[in-house]
């Protein structure tokens, strides 16, 4: 009678390879985290919008978890630039994330400045776009703040990691940085016969980082005194009026409301 080799567990392996990413997240993100949720407050503090970018491929999922989100902050004004995204077409996305002097000028349509805030979510942090669009908000004076990986960028070549002519990554360009671990190439399992990994981690990893920067500045802001703008969701009875207050407040303000 032949034996039936069992097959190797591809779910057991990648939840519990998720599992240990998100622990070490947790235990080394924590500072930053909180250091990141305290210059948000006091953009809440202030009244002011809290700009996010992100560029190309699966980066701009970061962005997006920022906006409109049920439990978010109501005060996000995404930078879309719909010729970047998925949505325009994958390979032109790929293409145009890798051309300087794109970033920096989506960055300069909202006329930022030293009071403002710009939150980058850029899985790799390598491609031209995302580093233009960080070198424009320093030159502005605004506060750079990247939910990035530290990991990649170390274990890639030097002559590819920073696709800009400065040679430079998000995380060597921002203010704070918080390392989002997407490990080398974002997936994590081997099968035997086939060689390339699957199984990415990357969005929720980013997604993380997003919830719980979003969590530590409503802590914060409650410890202070401060009400912060916060969705609810639509799909609850009564959500509709809960958010008619916030709509009033930043459709105005806010191009992607």
């Amino acid at each position: 009678m032949n034996s039936i080799k069992p097959h190797f567990d591809l779910a057991g392996h990648f939840f519990q390879t998720v599992k240990d990413l998100l622990e070490a997240l947790q235990k080394d993100e924590a500072e930053n985290i909180r250091q990141a949720a305290g210059l948000l407050v006091s953009r809440i503090k202030d009244d002011r919008l809290i700009h996010v970018f992100g560029v190309g491929g699966h980066s701009v999922i970061g962005c997006e978890e920022f906006f409109w989100r049920a439990g978010g902050l109501a005060n996000i004004n995404p930078l879309f630039d719909h010729s970047l995204m998925l949505s325009g077409g994958g390979r032109k996305s790929t293409m145009l994330e890798r051309v300087p002097g794109i970033g920096d000028k989506v960055v300069a349509a909202q006329n930022l400045g030293e009071d403002d805030i710009l939150i980058i979510t850029s899985i790799y942090g390598m491609n031209a776009a995302t580093i233009d669009a960080a070198l424009e908000a320093k030159r502005r004076a605004a506060t750079v703040i990247a939910i990035t990986s530290k990991a990649h960028s170390l274990a890639t070549p030097r002559d590819f990691v920073a696709r800009h002519p400065s040679c430079k990554n998000l995380f060597e360009v921002s203010d704070v940085v918080i390392d989002n671990h997407v490990p080398h190439g974002d997936s994590v399992v081997e099968m035997n016969g086939f060689s390339q990994k699957i199984g990415s981690v990357s969005t929720m990893l980013v997604s993380a980082c997003v919830q719980w920067l979003v969590m530590e500045t409503v802590q914060q802001c409650e410890s202070a005194g401060i009400v912060a703008p916060v969705w609810q969701s639509a799909n609850v009875s009564g959500g509709d009026e809960k958010n008619l207050e916030n709509m009033e407040r930043y459709a105005h303000r806010i191009k992607a409301l």
